[in-house]
């Protein structure tokens, strides 16, 4: 079928995710739900405000209740106040394939940094990172993708690796964004 006959929905729907990233994107769901431990029973499922607060709280933000707020308004398209997993999956098709860079990007964002920081430590290297921007952008795109993210140099003064955290990263990612945005 033709993709301009087909609804925005159809098309995500032709969308798949490979094995390793929707491993990958299984994992940080459950890490995200089990975050607020005094959720209703019938969210337990599902990522709630105080699931995603802890979160960047975790990784060393301090978000408003607003903001978290927003961050899940963004990709609850059934107005619950939660993230279902169908959602969760639905954000991640939108962002990946969104080539304009109009898509809401705050959850994904926190997403794509906890597919690379597999044991949740707050924190990922270039390591972390490869197997995730192998599988997305092949071999030719792979460098250019580890330079928006780390930088020019992939180890420190010291020859350890390079590590970044979560707002870091977000920094990192937004500037390529607007660069991106401004040339378009």
């Amino acid at each position: 079928m033709d993709k301009l006959k087909q609804s925005p929905a159809e098309v995500l729907k032709s969308i798949s995710i490979g094995p390793v990233e929707r491993e990958c994107l299984e994992h940080v769901f459950k890490f995200l739900i089990k975050q607020d431990s005094s959720k209703p029973a019938a969210e337990k499922g599902k990522i709630g405000i105080m699931d995603i607060a802890k979160t960047l709280q975790f990784l060393g933000l301090k978000p408003s209740k607003n903001e978290v707020r927003l961050i899940i308004w963004e990709v609850d398209d059934d107005l619950d106040g939660y993230v279902s997993h169908e959602e969760f999956f639905t954000m991640y098709k939108r962002c990946i394939t969104d080539t304009v860079g109009l898509e809401p990007r705050k959850l994904f964002n926190l997403t794509q940094f906890l597919m690379y920081d597999k044991t949740f430590k707050g924190s990922v290297t270039v390591e972390e990172t490869l197997q995730i921007l192998f599988v997305r952008y092949g071999r030719d795109r792979l460098d250019e993708e580890i330079r928006a993210i780390f930088g020019d140099d992939e180890k420190d003064a010291d020859g350890v690796e390079k590590s970044i955290r979560f707002s870091e990263y977000v920094s990192k990612i937004n500037s390529r964004a607007l660069v991106e945005f401004k040339h378009k």
